[in-house]
């Protein structure tokens, strides 16, 4: 049994099949993260489980799998006539000769039992490649039946440098507009993205995040014009070494991370920089630990053009 620093349930099993390769059940478990009143930048720990895995053949927009590994599975968007809809699955590439391994990108349409359309492939993907299909984790994920009413989150990876701002209501998720007719817990939270939690009341909670280990690199785009990019380690361990994830070669050398107080006052606590390959501190002294808490997100801006942060697996497994 594999241990990870913080309270995991783990169904971790390795079977030995004819061929002498290694099957692995996915390891699953839950982390508890505190939100004191006021504000804190959080992050998503854990994937939901695959519904699909295996090849693909991608032409153009259109993603094709063997003949009727998706039946009985409802793919497609939500389809809200008074509210806006957001894709409820995405497909990421699993295959480590890829050299866009750990990308992802959604399900905008399910056509048939054997394929679907996408509407954000990564540029240059193309022909035969092993895939993962989950469903994306979303604001219901957060049980906001356990959060306090008037509490509210802000999300901002966008191109564009816009925000999404929804609250806490009635046992679900309402919009900036405040119209309660209009439940907005389908909203997705990406892979490796994350969001400030705002807490109204004086009162201390805990955001219990349940669900499935990540054992594959995951992809985070960090837009240049974004008001800012809200990412994190998808990694449920207490804490992370920020050095060893990759960031300083993702963002770019010039770019800095910003790591925040655990206290609700949303105050900087340290900034670092990429430089090179590797990180500075604030006092720009080269530094070989940056360490940011499993659960919760920094913020990153890119300088010279759009970037990626490739974040390593949380666990290894043998492909």
């Amino acid at each position: 049994m594999k241990k990870l620093s913080v309270a995991l349930a783990i169904l971790f099993t390795a079977v030995m099949a004819a061929n002498a390769q290694p099957v692995y059940s996915e390891v699953v478990g839950y982390q508890k993260i505190n939100l004191p009143p006021g504000g804190k930048p959080v992050a998503p720990t854990f994937i939901k489980s695959n519904v699909f895995q295996g090849s693909a053949t991608i032409s153009g927009s259109t993603v094709t799998v063997s003949t009727g590994a998706l039946s009985g599975l409802s793919l497609g968007p939500t389809a809200f006539s008074n509210r806006d809809n957001y894709p409820k699955y995405y497909a990421e590439i699993t295959d480590p000769n890829s050299q866009l391994y750990g990308y992802n990108f959604d399900v905008s349409a399910a056509n048939t039992a054997s394929a679907f359309t996408s509407d954000n492939i990564p540029a240059g993907l193309s022909g035969s490649v092993k895939i993962a299909i989950r469903p994306h984790v979303t604001l219901a994920d957060l049980n906001p039946a356990s959060l306090s009413a008037g509490d509210s989150v802000t999300m901002a990876n966008d191109p564009t440098g816009g925000q999404e701002l929804f609250y806490v209501f009635n046992g679900g998720w309402i919009g900036s507009d405040f119209d309660t007719t209009k439940d907005f817990s389908h909203v997705i939270i990406p892979p490796g993205v994350g969001f400030v939690y705002s807490a109204q009341s004086n009162a201390a909670l805990t955001l219990t995040l349940v669900g499935t280990v990540k054992n594959t690199p995951t992809a985070v785009p960090v837009y240049q014009d974004a008001y800012a990019n809200i990412v994190g380690a998808i990694n449920p361990s207490t804490s992370i070494n920020y050095s060893n994830q990759g960031i300083a070669t993702g963002i770019g050398s010039g770019a800095a991370f910003t790591k925040y107080s655990d206290d609700g006052s949303f105050t900087e606590q340290e900034v670092y920089y990429s430089f090179n390959g590797g990180l500075l501190n604030g006092a720009f002294s080269p530094v070989s630990t940056a360490n940011i808490a499993g659960g919760e997100a920094v913020t990153v801006s890119a300088l010279d053009g759009d970037k990626v942060w490739l974040i390593p697996a949380a666990i290894a497994v043998s492909q």
